[in-house]
């Protein structure tokens, strides 16, 4: 399947073409060597061996412990073949149009199908990992994604942030010199920066957001420069959100509307922060309990991505997890899970039904909510229905 020929490419670096910070995984075994923004098909990268975008975004590292990883952005992770296991590992690219890993004469990983004259394999301005035949026809990608920009790190020309795998909901820095949002393919909103090619982005420690020309010329900004440093989020909700230093929204591109309580009733027993006594872990309550029986729908507060689905947990029973831009909404003690992990929902998406599993002295939904990762009351939070 595999030529027996293996090229090795003199390193190419340029400025551009490294990102500051520590990789977000485990590091190669020597400091990589960026060989290409693509490279021909008989190709092998060895350990420490890396390939970048031509915008400097994204970055393929072939590490040491034998994982394939993509970085984006501020070095987050944004793709990985999750093969750590296999220090030494190889990376070849086929002549047949197939991408390999392998260690030895073992076979790891394998992306493509074969039966083709594979031409090259890149990593594209968007992130995205391309293998092209012998006529520069695409013949497969592994679009991987990233949703959010920490403060301190800028977005250049060619890159796109997305709220997940797919293509509904982008983020886009264009080379004409626009920072654009796209949902379902139509502009819903845009910086109106054109006529600038070469302008990029900027998400500033002091929390504002500004698109800047070649000349370094702020063309636009949010106008949040006292939020403090956060982070640009593409949300599943099609909203593009800045949050400040203190995890809390300072500009979006589409109006802000409040999430919503899981359930249609206003009936709590358990309050945020209640004392339940000696015995129990923890001893004060984390979240807000809705009395409702067993079998009432539980909704989804607003427009997110699931990041949990779990089953028969000792303490929470059947449990969802939910995540909205910074904010996270847990669903607990349900009797019937309808929504799978990724699955991207609405406030309108029945998630789950209510019920009484695991330690649950009676039929209700156990609420916690996270801003950042830290509780919060859910009732500061959410708006009942």
């Amino acid at each position: 399947m595999h030529s027996t020929t293996t090229r090795r490419l003199t390193a190419v670096v340029t400025a551009a073409a490294i990102l500051v910070g520590g990789l977000a995984a485990a590091a190669p075994a020597r400091a990589a060597t960026v060989v290409s923004t693509s490279v021909p098909s008989g190709t092998t990268l060895q350990p420490g061996d890396a390939m970048t975008s031509s915008n400097g975004q994204f970055r393929l590292v072939m590490q040491g412990d034998g994982n394939l990883v993509e970085y984006g952005v501020g070095n987050v992770v944004v793709w990985a073949s999750n093969t750590a296991k296999y220090p030494g590992a190889v990376m070849d690219v086929g002549t047949d149009g197939v991408l390999v890993l392998r260690r030895g004469g073992q076979l790891i990983a394998r992306w493509g199908a074969g039966g083709v004259v594979g031409r090259d394999f890149g990593v594209l301005p968007d992130g995205t990992l391309r293998m092209r035949d012998s006529a520069k026809k695409t013949l497969w990608t592994i679009r991987s994604f990233q949703d959010r920009v920490t403060a301190g790190n800028v977005i250049q020309p060619g890159t796109v942030l997305r709220s997940d795998a797919g293509t509904s909901r982008q983020f886009t820095m264009q080379a004409d010199g626009n920072l654009v949002q796209y949902v379902d393919g139509a502009a819903t909103w845009a910086s109106n920066t054109s006529g600038h090619p070469g302008a990029w982005a900027a998400v500033q420690t002091d929390g504002n957001l500004v698109v800047y020309g070649p000349d370094r010329r702020a063309l636009w900004s949010s106008r949040t420069s006292r939020a403090g440093a956060g982070q640009l989020m593409v949300q599943a909700d099609a909203n593009v959100v800045l949050y400040g230093a203190s995890d809390t929204r300072v500009w979006s591109t589409r109006p802000v509307t409040g999430m919503l309580w899981p359930v249609a009733s206003t009936k709590i027993s358990g309050k945020y922060g209640d004392d339940r006594g000696a015995g129990h872990t923890p001893r004060y309550h984390q979240g807000t309990d809705a009395n409702v029986p067993v079998g009432t729908p539980v909704y989804a507060s607003g427009g997110g991505t699931v990041t949990q689905t779990v089953a028969n947990d000792p303490s929470f029973g059947n449990y969802v997890v939910v995540q909205y831009g910074m904010t996270t909404v847990l669903t607990a003690h349900l009797s019937v899970i309808e929504v799978t992990k990724g699955q991207v929902v609405a406030k309108s998406t029945e998630i789950a039904r209510s019920g009484n599993t695991g330690q649950s002295t009676g039929p209700h939904v156990h609420v916690e909510t996270r801003v950042g990762g830290t509780l919060k009351d859910p009732m500061t939070i959410l708006h009942f229905r």
